[in-house]
């Protein structure tokens, strides 16, 4: 995701979002610091340090400039790069895909949140109380191990139909499916209608199956 959110801000006309703004606030940058990240955000194209239109559009005066591209270069938000123009001849490039990339990793951990908090309330609810250190550090696991939201729903829907909801169990069916190389629930979906297809009749659930006794 963060490779995707990176290229869409090098490619779209320029906007000054919400998060292009909170990441300038958390990089605590000073307003010619700011005026100089939106300068060059603004001129995705071909973003150079063009120190006489930057004086003509911002006011500001050479010294200023070039402070503030100092202490963005070391706070490492931009990077440069030498190219060649049209003419031939070698110009400096910023690279802004530092900046670009801080504001994936924010907007990576703002979704990782959502998804993690919809996590543990689901299983709070279920449980209907908090959960223990223990069951937090099992749902972490699965969590940094890239189980995603829809898959741990599913297997939770198996552990209710099957009367062995705890969180052990719930484990051992993500286990289950991790081995046979299931990422999301249709590929759960798909293989359980292949391996009940000689038998399914037309109001059996796809959950009457128990994954722990599957010796495929």
């Amino acid at each position: 995701m963060g490779n995707t959110i990176v290229k869409l801000y090098q490619k779209q006309n320029f906007v000054i979002t919400e998060d292009i703004l909170k990441t300038i606030k958390k990089n605590d940058l000073t307003l010619d610091e700011a005026l100089l990240i939106i300068y060059f955000c603004g001129n995705n194209n071909h973003p150079i340090l063009d120190i006489d239109e930057i004086i003509e559009k911002f006011g500001m005066d050479e010294l200023s400039i070039m402070k503030a591209f100092a202490n963005i270069t070391n706070k490492n938000l931009i990077s440069i790069k030498m190219e060649k123009n049209k003419e031939g001849k070698v110009e400096e490039i910023i690279d802004l895909t530092p900046f670009y990339e801080s504001i994936a990793i924010d907007i990576n951990a703002k979704e990782k949140k959502k998804s993690d908090d919809g996590v543990f309330s689901l299983f709070e609810r279920e449980f209907g109380r908090p959960l223990s250190p223990t069951e937090f550090e099992i749902i972490n696991r699965w969590l940094d191990n890239n189980i995603n939201e829809e898959l741990i729903n599913h297997a939770v829907k198996e552990a209710i139909f099957n009367d062995s909801f705890t969180l052990r169990y719930v484990d051992a069916i993500l286990n289950e499916w991790a081995k046979k190389g299931f990422k999301t629930s249709k590929e759960v979906d798909l293989y359980l209608k292949r391996k009940k297809q000689p038998k399914v009749r037309k109001n059996e659930s796809l959950f009457d199956y128990n994954w722990l006794d599957d010796e495929e």
